[in-house]
C-alpha cells in the first residue's frame, strides 16, 4: 500500500512540473492553434448553412494523417525528457526505491497520456462551441459530410471516412479513438522512457519518431501495412470491425499495443536496477 501512495505521488509530482514548464504551454497552445485552423472551415459551413454541429469531430480529424503525425510529436515533446531526473530526482530516487521510482513514472506516462487527449477533445469542443449541436447523433452536418463530398467542396481537409459513421455510434467512436489514442501515446512514452533508460535522450526520441513517420508512410503505400503500424491504429478507419480486410481488428490493436507496452514498462524496471542516476537537464 505504501508503494502504491508513493508511485502515485511521484506521479502527481510530474504534473506539478507542468506549472513551471514553458515547453507544456507551448505544446498545447500550438495544439489549440492547429485545431482551429483545422476546424475554421467548419465553422464556417456552419455559420453560412445554418447548421450547427454535433461534437464528436475527434474520430474524423484523427483520421488525417498530418494531424496524426503533428498531435504525435506533441506527444513526444511532451515525454522528449523522460526518464525525468532532474536535480531532485536521486533523493526521490533513494526515499522511494528505484523500483517504486519507475513505477510512478510509468503511471505518470499513463495519466499525462489520458490528460493529453481529454484536453484535445476540450479544444475541439471550445473551438466549435459557437455551432455546437448537442446531441447523441451524429447530426446533419457530420452525416452529410460522411456521405457526400461537400466537406472538401468547402475546404474542409478533415476526412470524414463513411465506415465510421456507419459502423459506430458517435459515443463508440469517442470511446474507442479515445482509447486507442491513449495507448498509442502511452506506447510512445514508454518507448522513449526505456530508450532514454538504457541508452541516451537521443535514443529514445528517434525510437518514437521512427514509427510516427512510418505511419505517414504507410498512408501512400500498401494498405497491408497498417497491420505493422500501431500509430496509424489512432483512426477507426484502419480498423476492421468486422474482420473482413488487411485491417487489424479491435482485439489484434489491444493485444500488440498492450504487450509492447508492458514489455517496454518491465524493461525499464530492470534497468533503474543496474543503472547508476545521472542528473539529466530538463528540455
Amino acid at each position: 500500500m505504501d508503494e502504491i501512495k508513493c508511485s502515485i505521488s511521484i506521479s502527481l509530482y510530474q504534473f506539478k512540473r507542468w506549472m513551471i514548464n514553458p515547453r507544456i504551454y507551448v505544446i498545447f497552445i500550438s495544439i489549440f492553434l492547429y485545431l482551429h485552423s483545422l476546424l475554421s472551415p467548419i465553422i464556417t459551413f456552419c455559420s453560412n448553412s445554418g447548421y450547427d454541429i454535433t461534437p464528436f469531430l475527434f474520430p474524423y480529424i484523427m483520421c488525417q494523417p498530418i494531424t496524426v503525425t503533428l498531435i504525435m510529436l506533441g506527444v513526444i515533446l511532451l515525454f522528449c525528457d523522460a526518464p525525468f531526473i532532474g536535480p531532485e530526482q536521486p533523493y526521490i530516487i533513494i526515499r522511494s526505491g528505484r523500483k517504486t521510482w519507475v513505477l510512478g513514472n510509468i503511471l505518470y506516462l499513463a495519466l499525462a497520456s489520458i490528460v493529453f487527449f481529454l484536453l484535445i477533445i476540450l479544444f475541439i469542443i471550445i473551438i466549435l462551441f459557437p455551432v455546437i449541436e448537442f446531441s447523441w447523433g451524429w447530426g446533419k452536418v457530420i452525416g452529410t459530410f460522411a456521405q457526400t463530398a461537400l466537406a472538401s467542396q468547402h475546404g474542409i481537409s478533415i476526412p470524414f471516412p463513411q465506415v465510421i459513421f456507419t459502423s459506430y455510434t458517435p459515443l463508440q467512436s469517442m470511446l474507442l479513438t479515445f482509447i486507442n489514442n491513449c495507448l498509442v501515446s502511452f506506447m510512445l512514452g514508454i518507448t522513449i522512457f526505456t530508450l532514454n533508460l538504457k541508452l541516451s535522450r537521443v535514443t529514445g526520441v528517434i525510437g518514437a519518431v521512427i514509427p510516427v513517420l512510418w505511419q505517414m508512410t504507410v498512408t501512400k503505400t500498401w494498405t497491408g501495412f497498417i497491420r505493422y503500424s500501431p500509430v496509424s491504429w489512432v483512426s477507426l478507419a484502419n480498423i476492421d470491425a468486422f474482420s473482413n480486410s488487411l485491417y487489424p481488428s479491435h482485439q489484434y490493436v489491444y493485444i500488440v499495443l498492450c504487450s509492447v507496452s508492458l514489455t517496454l514498462s518491465f524493461l525499464s524496471i530492470v534497468f533503474i536496477l543496474k543503472k547508476d542516476i545521472q542528473v539529466l537537464k530538463s528540455v
